[in-house]
């Protein structure tokens, strides 16, 4: 089906990007999107699959999206993850999104060329610019950015667990957990050819991750839909600190964003929580004093 590729002004397809391996496809051509379509329908009639992840999906035309999650919904509420940071693809019928501008973001704030302000002003844009039922999907890392860019250590050093407990609790928030992370896997994968994790010495930190995912399934206050608010304390320069919210359930996170120890107070956040990384329940007031390690993190589960 040569008709079902896009081609220069030579008549030559079109590799997209440096992707040499992939060519660029015609959308103006209705057979190919027929044949589209039909493909992806034989999964979820045939296999019975519940959903797709699709790549690149902001290269994709939006209208193609919408007669395509439209048709395929007819015969299954499948769950359609788009590799892509663009608020239109949720209108086209998307049910998440990867946070991609927050994993760079987390990063840039790490090396310092991104300031705590500049952090939070992104969070309330995206807050703004997406739909309240839109999932976005947070990541330290995947299988792009462990090959391309570097592992979460290279990337986020000591800080790798703090911005794991943001990705996790976040609002609107579906955590991506690579492959290895439980492993503290400090290698980067090859891209194009088999490179196997090592899974020797244990799973270091799987506790850490359990921790977090077992107050995500036990706790409604991290359910997507519930509340998010920024809570303002003494060191708000250095510390992010918000709430999470639902039925009378709440978390609150408090992160240390800075790579100097951190004393503060936060009002608001008085009761007698369980730390949930220690264990242990304790008694705060409104002029309790925080004191946090740089790049530490503390969580709190009210409920």
């Amino acid at each position: 089906h040569p008709d079902f590729y896009a081609k220069d002004s030579s008549g030559k397809t079109i590799i997209p990007f440096d992707w040499t391996d992939t060519r660029k496809l015609n959308y103006q051509n209705r057979a190919l999107r027929d044949s589209m379509i039909a493909a992806m329908k034989f999964w979820v009639t045939e296999t019975g699959i519940d959903g797709f992840r699709c790549d690149v999906a902001e290269e994709v035309p939006a209208d193609f999206w919408r007669e395509c999650i439209s048709s395929l919904r007819q015969i299954k509420n499948v769950f359609m993850l788009a590799e892509g940071n663009k608020a239109n693809l949720h209108e086209a019928g998307f049910d998440a999104t990867y946070e991609w501008s927050m994993m760079h973001l987390m990063s840039e704030l790490y090396k310092g060329s991104k300031s705590l302000k500049q952090f939070d002003s992104a969070v309330k844009a995206d807050i703004r610019d997406f739909p309240a039922s839109a999932y976005r999907m947070y990541f330290t890392t995947n299988h792009d950015e462990n090959s391309w860019n570097g592992t979460e250590f290279e990337k986020y050093g000591d800080a790798y667990k703090t911005f794991a407990v943001f990705t996790q609790t976040m609002y609107r928030s579906i955590p991506l957990i690579y492959s290895g992370q439980e492993n503290m896997n400090r290698k980067r994968l090859k891209f194009f050819v088999k490179d196997t994790i090592s899974w020797q010495g244990g799973f270091p930190a799987a506790p850490f991750y359990k921790t977090l995912l077992t107050l995500r399934k036990t706790n409604p206050a991290l359910a997507a839909d519930a509340s998010f608010a920024r809570l303002s304390g003494s060191a708000d320069s250095a510390v992010y600190a918000y709430q999470r919210a639902k039925d009378g359930h709440k978390v609150v996170v408090i992160l240390n964003l800075s790579k100097y120890l951190q004393k503060f107070t936060i009002p608001g956040v008085a009761g007698e929580p369980l730390n949930v990384f220690m264990g242990t329940k304790e008694k705060i007031t409104d002029s309790h004093q925080f004191s946090i390690e740089p790049w530490g993190y503390i969580v709190y589960d009210y409920n």
